[in-house]
C-alpha cells in the first residue's frame, strides 16, 4: 500500500527528476513536429516582494504540507484508491484549501505582464534545444548519484520507470488536450463550483476534474490488477492530515502549480518560475519534517 510519511519520501526527488527529465524530451519533440506548442510558465506574483514571490511563499506552504501529510495533491488520489487512512483526511483539507483559495486567495494573486523570458535557458541566451540537453544532463548526473536507487517494496516497478512512465502521460495530454498535466488545479476547480452556487460570476473548469477522476481510477484498476507491496502508514493524524491539505492546495494554487504542474510540466519547460517553485517547495518540506522529527 501506497504510505502516509511524516516526511518526504526518500525518492521524490529521484522521481521527480526522471520524469520532468522524459517531459522535457516529449515537448521538445512535439514542438519540433509541431503537434503541440505548450507555454511555459508564467512568474506568479503577489506584487509584494517581487514577481515570484507567490512562487517561493506557495512552494514553501506545499512544502510544509506534504511533510505534515506524506502526500501532494496528486499523490491523494492514488492514497485514496489504496484506502491509506490518512488519504480520507488529506482530500478533505486539499478540497477545503481549494474552497479557501477560490474565495479568498485567489484574488490576492497579481497579474504581471507577460514575461518573454520566462525559462532558464532564455534568460541564459541558449536555444530550446541547448537547455533541454543540459537539463537531460542535470537529470541523469541526478540519477548516477543516486545509483538508481529504488525503495524497498511500495512499487510494482522502480522510480525511474515510474517518472519516466508520468512523463510519457504528458505526451498523451499533449496529443489529446493540447495541454500539460496538473492536479492542484483540481481543488481550485472544486472550490469554483462551490462558490458558483452563490454567484453567477464563478464559471468554473472541468478538465482538471476529470483528470484528477481518471488518475483515481488508474490507480483503483492497477490495485486490483497487479500486487502491491503493503507498507505500514504512519498514522498522522485527522487534523493534521486536514491542516497539511489545506497548506499543499492553498501553496500550490499561490505558486501556480504542484509537483504536478512545476514539478512534471513547469521544470519539463525549463520555466524558471518552476524550477524556484520546485527549490521552495523541498524546502519548505525538508525544514518542516526536521522539526517534525
Amino acid at each position: 500500500m501506497l504510505a502516509a510519511r511524516t516526511s518526504l519520501h526518500p525518492f521524490l526527488p529521484l522521481f521527480l527528476f526522471t520524469k520532468a527529465n522524459a517531459h522535457s524530451l516529449v515537448v521538445l519533440t512535439f514542438r519540433k513536429l509541431s503537434i503541440a506548442h505548450p507555454s511555459p510558465l508564467q512568474p506568479s506574483s503577489l506584487g509584494i516582494l517581487g514577481k515570484y514571490d507567490a512562487n517561493i511563499i506557495g512552494g514553501l506552504l506545499l512544502g510544509i504540507g506534504m511533510a505534515l501529510t506524506g502526500a501532494c495533491p496528486g499523490t491523494i488520489l492514488p492514497q485514496l484508491a489504496l484506502h491509506v487512512p490518512s488519504a480520507p483526511f488529506v482530500l478533505l483539507g486539499g478540497v477545503l484549501g481549494g474552497v479557501l483559495y477560490s474565495r479568498f486567495f485567489k484574488s490576492c494573486k497579481y497579474i504581471l505582464p507577460e514575461d518573454p523570458k520566462p525559462t532558464v535557458h532564455q534568460r541564459l541566451g541558449h536555444s530550446e534545444g541547448e537547455g533541454v540537453l543540459f537539463y537531460v544532463m542535470l537529470c541523469l548526473g541526478v540519477l548516477g548519484a543516486t545509483h538508481f536507487a529504488t525503495v524497498e517494496g511500495g512499487g510494482v516497478v522502480s522510480p525511474v520507470v515510474g517518472g519516466l512512465l508520468v512523463g510519457l502521460s504528458q505526451g498523451v495530454s499533449l496529443l489529446l488536450t493540447q495541454s500539460t498535466l496538473g492536479l492542484s488545479a483540481a481543488y481550485e476547480s472544486i472550490g469554483d463550483i462551490i462558490w458558483s452556487l452563490t454567484s453567477s460570476s464563478t464559471h468554473p473548469s472541468y478538465n482538471s476534474i476529470f483528470f484528477a477522476l481518471g488518475t483515481t481510477l488508474g490507480t483503483f484498476i492497477l490495485s486490483h490488477t497487479a500486487s502491491l507491496a503493503q507498507i505500514a502508514s504512519a498514522d498522522i493524524g485527522h487534523w493534521r492530515g486536514m491542516v497539511g491539505g489545506v497548506f499543499m492546495v492553498v501553496g500550490a494554487r499561490l505558486g501556480g502549480g504542484c509537483t504536478s504542474g512545476h514539478g512534471i510540466s513547469g521544470m519539463g519547460m525549463l520555466s524558471l518560475s518552476s524550477f524556484l517553485s520546485v527549490i521552495a517547495m523541498f524546502g519548505g518540506g525538508i525544514v518542516s519534517a526536521a522539526f517534525l522529527g
